[in-house]
C-alpha cells in the first residue's frame, strides 16, 4: 500500500510542477487534515523513495478559509483530505488546478477521480455495524435502514452526527432514499440511541464492552486499530462486526483524497 500511495503522491508533485508556489526546489509543501502521526510515515517514505522533501502542515478544521485568505500566494501545492466532502468543497472555491487523469490510469479508478483532475481519492473507509456478541442475534440486523427498528430503542450508539463520518453517511441515506426519507431514517436512528453522541468510533466499541449500547456504527479499520492496542483487544472482542446492505446497494464507502 505504502509503495502504490509513493507513486500517486509522486505524480501529483510531478503533475504540479510549475504552478505558483513558494516552494523550494527538491521540496513539495502539504496542507493535511490527516494526523500528522497518520501520515508522516507516507511523507518520510516518499522523501526516501524520491528525494523530495516533505513541508506539511496539519489543521483539524479551517483549511478551506487558509487557503481562501492565501489565494494564488499560498506556499500549498496538494492538500490532503479525510472526507470525500472536502474534496468539492476547495474545488468548488476555485482553489484548485486540474492535473493529467491519464498519469493515474491504472493506479485510480475513474470513480475516484474529479472528472477534468481537479482531485483523486486515495484511500476508502467503509462505515460498518457493529454489534454485541452476546445480545445481537446473528442476522438482526443487516442494513443502515435496519438501525430505525424499535427493538433498537435505547441500544444504539454513535459519535456526533456533525462528525464529516457521519455527515458522509446520511448524504449517502439523501442520495440513495431522497431527503424525506433521510430526515425520517435520522429521526429513527436518534430516538433509538442509548445516550448522546459523543467520542470517536473506538468509544462507541469500548460502549459496547460496558454494556452501555448493543449496536454501533464506526469506519472498519478501527476494528483492525484496536486488535493493535492490549487495552482495547477486549473492546474488539466484544462485537461482530457487519457490512450492511449486502443484498441491494452495498456498504457506504467514504473517500480520503488529494487536490
Amino acid at each position: 500500500m505504502f509503495k502504490k500511495l509513493l507513486v500517486i503522491w509522486l505524480g501529483l508533485v510531478i503533475g504540479l510542477t510549475g504552478t505558483v508556489s513558494v516552494s523550494q526546489p527538491g521540496e513539495v509543501n502539504v496542507y493535511s487534515y490527516r494526523k500528522p502521526q497518520l501520515i508522516d510515515p507516507i511523507f518520510a517514505e516518499f522523501t526516501k523513495e524520491t528525494g523530495i522533501k516533505v513541508n506539511s502542515v496539519y489543521a483539524k478544521k479551517g483549511m478551506l478559509e487558509k487557503l481562501q485568505s492565501e489565494g494564488r500566494n499560498s506556499p500549498a501545492d496538494l492538500v490532503f483530505t479525510v472526507d470525500i466532502g472536502r474534496l468539492p468543497d476547495i474545488h468548488n472555491a476555485g482553489l484548485t488546478q486540474s492535473v493529467d487523469r491519464d498519469r493515474f490510469a491504472g493506479d485510480i479508478p475513474d470513480k475516484y477521480m474529479e472528472p477534468k483532475g481537479h482531485w483523486f481519492g486515495l484511500t476508502t473507509r467503509a462505515r460498518i455495524i457493529a454489534v454485541s456478541k452476546e445480545r445481537v442475534a446473528q442476522g438482526a440486523i443487516s442494513t443502515y435502514e435496519d438501525l430505525t427498528d424499535p427493538q433498537w430503542k435505547g441500544r444504539i450508539c454513535t459519535r456526533s452526527g456533525k462528525h464529516p463520518y457521519m455527515v458522509a453517511l446520511t448524504a449517502s441515506m439523501i442520495a440513495h432514499h431522497g431527503p424525506e426519507k433521510a430526515k425520517a431514517w435520522l429521526s429513527g436512528l436518534r430516538d433509538n440511541l442509548a445516550r448522546k453522541p459523543q467520542g470517536n468510533d473506538r468509544a462507541q466499541i469500548k460502549a459496547i464492552k460496558e454494556g452501555v449500547c448493543d449496536v454501533a456504527v464506526i469506519n472498519h479499520y478501527y476494528m483492525a486499530k484496536m486488535f493493535k492496542d492490549a487495552k482495547q483487544v477486549p473492546w474488539a472482542q466484544a462485537v461482530n462486526v457487519i457490512f450492511p446492505n449486502q443484498s441491494g446497494r452495498g456498504t457506504h464507502m467514504n473517500v480520503s483524497g488529494s487536490h
